[in-house]
């Protein structure tokens, strides 16, 4: 067929050539087999204009080819291949319009209207169908992930997401697995922001010395802010039961640990100062530096604490200590502390600016869990305040919080109360969970799920077994109608019937078996479509990303 089309191009070429600019000789004959007799006899010449014709045909030729490729082919190595079953039957009668650039773009432009962002949402896969359209998380959803390990996530999610982020961008992980990639597409795509890496562990920088110090004590202005920063450490640290302690005492705990936070906040104290006080149950420091800064009720509680039962008063200071164990290690308290030379982050600058924010550690909700959750709080509330500046309620450029290792790296109480209304502010949280029974065991079994349906945009990755969770996501996708064929003989004749029979969309062993470099979104909109996730290094748009990034070498 090729060779055919060619010949015929050929053919009108010479013709049309001959016609527009006359040559000498006889003229072509109009059978094709003739006239390639006479050119090779040289009864006839080759009409100049045919060559002409020809060019212009092969560059509006290449023309076409680019345009296709950029709409159906960029990004993947292979060009798309037929939907399976699955996906023809997941992804039928699905209005995917609303989730694409047109209409992302429309809102994205209603949202932000002075904010100049390139990409119209936040990529989270290819469309199967021929169009290859990006399906989008718009900048007022926040989205909650269920990925397996091994599925992607990071450079088909994380990675991508960086380079799109038209402001400020926060990432946590506990590998360096992408990070180099995302230095390199924030520094290709904000030159100009600063990059400001947490990594106490050291397990991507080299310097045993701070990148930069942090005070956990910027937001903590009253009583509220003080109890919810003590929070954070008691999430993140070992629990009762895992100790051997009383849980009975866990309030009284957290108010004791709430209250030498805001004294040491109201009186410039560092972070080491709650540290001595807790270890050594002193109530009266604290109190004091309340009493001149007008904490009546906080100096009430403290002094109440003094007058309980020894007994009493040892398992509040010992609930205490637990909850601020993070405290013990020199290493990261180095980055909670002032230090001459070393700059210190501030989280409302960087709300506002196109600077990267990346959080790293080895823990499993370990030490280090605390420091990072309350960073990140500490940027949140930031966000939230500037928003509040703005007639919108918006920040004016969004910003992006990529929450890779959700219960591992990252322990954040409040993170399923955000999710209702942090999208609304132009704050986008995707929260990364290797499993449901991860989130669950993080939040709880109704936390977890007032998270999961508080999201805009749902994503499943696939690799896990967990049935309860896929049957219910295989309710949710839905059933079809599948016709259904039988052939009955009765007294030597056949009749044939037909009749139809409810299934799923998507079964159990479907989702268990999810291919590889596909995921599942659903939507708040009620979209439900599998989506192809393009890895970046399948990518050409992501082909500089990944020079740059192979350069940077870890512990530079």
């Amino acid at each position: 067929m090729i060779a055919l089309a060619v010949a015929a191009v050929i053919y009108a070429a010479i013709y049309l050539g001959q016609l527009m600019w006359p040559g000498e000789g006889r003229a072509m004959s109009w059978n094709p087999l003739a006239a390639a007799i006479q050119l090779v006899t040289g009864e006839s010449s080759w009409p100049p204009g045919a060559t002409v014709l020809l060019l212009v045909a092969a560059v509006l030729l290449a023309v076409l080819l680019v345009v296709l490729w950029k709409r159906g082919g960029q990004g993947t190595s292979k060009g798309p291949r037929r939907m399976t079953d699955l996906e023809r039957r997941v992804n039928a009668n699905q209005n995917t319009g609303r989730i694409q650039e047109r209409e992302r773009r429309k809102e994205m432009r209603h949202l932000h209207p002075d904010a100049e962002i390139s990409e119209a949402g936040v990529q989270i896969g290819r469309s199967l169908d021929s169009g290859r359209r990006w399906v989008l998380q718009s900048y007022r959803q926040c989205s909650a992930h269920v990925w397996g390990p091994g599925r992607g996530k990071t450079l088909t999610q994380v990675v991508r997401h960086s380079y799109y982020a038209p402001g400020a961008y926060v990432m946590t992980s506990n590998k360096t697995d992408g990070v180099k990639y995302v230095l390199a597409a924030r520094a290709l795509q904000h030159p100009s922001g600063r990059v400001w890496m947490f990594d106490p562990d050291r397990i991507f920088r080299a310097g045993e010395r701070p990148a930069f110090t942090i005070d956990l004590f910027a937001t903590v202005k009253d009583t509220k802010s003080a109890e919810k920063l003590a929070s954070v450490f008691e999430k993140s640290a070992p629990t009762a039961a895992q100790t051997g302690g009383d849980a009975q005492f866990d309030p009284q705990g957290r108010e004791f640990l709430a209250w030498c936070m805001l004294a040491a906040a109201v009186s410039g104290k560092p972070l080491r100062q709650v540290h001595i006080w807790v270890s050594e149950g002193n109530t009266a420091d604290p109190a004091e530096r309340l009493i001149d800064a007008g904490y009546t009720g906080p100096v009430a509680a403290l002094r109440g604490l003094a007058k309980q039962p020894e007994r009493t008063r040892g398992s509040v200071f010992a609930t205490a200590q637990r909850m601020a164990s993070a405290m013990v290690h020199d290493h990261l308290m180095a980055w909670a502390t002032p230090t001459p030379g070393v700059p210190v982050f501030d989280a409302a600058r960087f709300a506002v600016s196109s600077d990267t924010l990346i959080l790293l550690t080895k823990d499993k909700a370990g030490p280090l869990a605390a420091f990072v959750s309350a960073l990140v709080t500490q940027v949140a509330e930031a966000a939230v305040s500037e928003a509040g500046r703005h007639r919108s309620e918006r920040l004016p450029v969004p910003m992006v919080m990529d929450l890779d290792e959700c219960g591992n790296v990252v322990t954040l109480p409040d993170l399923p109360d955000w999710y209702t209304h942090f999208g609304s502010k132009g704050i986008i949280i995707n929260a990364y969970f290797q499993s449901p029974a991860q989130g669950e065991a993080t939040y709880g079994r109704e936390r977890f799920s007032q998270l999961w349906d508080a999201a805009g945009a749902r994503v499943f990755g696939g690799g896990i077994d967990n049935e309860p969770w896929l049957r219910a996501l295989s309710d949710l996708i839905g059933t079809y109608d599948k016709t259904m064929f039988s052939t009955t003989t009765s007294q030597g004749s056949r009749s044939r019937s037909e009749s139809t029979q409810k299934q799923s969309r998507a079964s159990v062993a479907d989702l268990a078996n999810l291919a590889e470099w596909r995921a599942i979104v659903r939507t708040s909109n009620g979209v439900s479509v599998i989506v192809e996730t393009v890895p970046v290094f399948k990518d050409p748009a992501f082909a500089e990303v990944m020079r740059a990034g192979d350069q940077i070498g870890v512990g530079a």
